[in-house]
């Protein structure tokens, strides 16, 4: 009698383990910050911030966070005309932010060598 009160004992703390930590490790749980109703459009003239969360292992999602002139934060839906017109844009300037050359080439290299000469001369 005391095996099977140990092992149904060991049973039930298995299976409260396993229920408690389930949206732990793997879970179905989403760290999304959009979560529930979005914004459609929003006024210009009224947005302080915006920021772009593309997807994550953490959430699945684009997320274009707003927040607004008052303090308040809120979500703009991505799939809606706004939405698009912000990504749109967001991925123009990432394309116009071109990485600098180090370094310079041989053209910088040989005028700096002949400058070099002018000076010693």
């Amino acid at each position: 009698m005391k095996a099977t009160a140990v092992i149904l004992l060991f049973l039930v703390i298995f299976g409260i383990t396993a229920t408690l930590c389930a949206g732990r490790i793997g879970g179905q749980g989403e760290r999304c910050l959009c979560k529930g109703k979005l914004a459609k459009r929003v006024k210009p003239q009224e947005i302080k911030k915006i920021e772009l969360f593309h997807m994550s292992a953490s959430c699945p999602k684009t997320e274009i966070l707003i927040t607004h002139k008052k303090g308040k934060k809120f979500c703009l839906d991505p799939n809606g005309k706004q939405g698009m017109k912000v990504l749109q844009s967001k991925m123009r300037l990432h394309r116009e932010k071109k990485p600098k050359a180090h370094g310079g080439g041989k053209k910088k290299k040989q005028k700096k060598s002949q400058q070099q000469q002018q000076q010693q001369q």
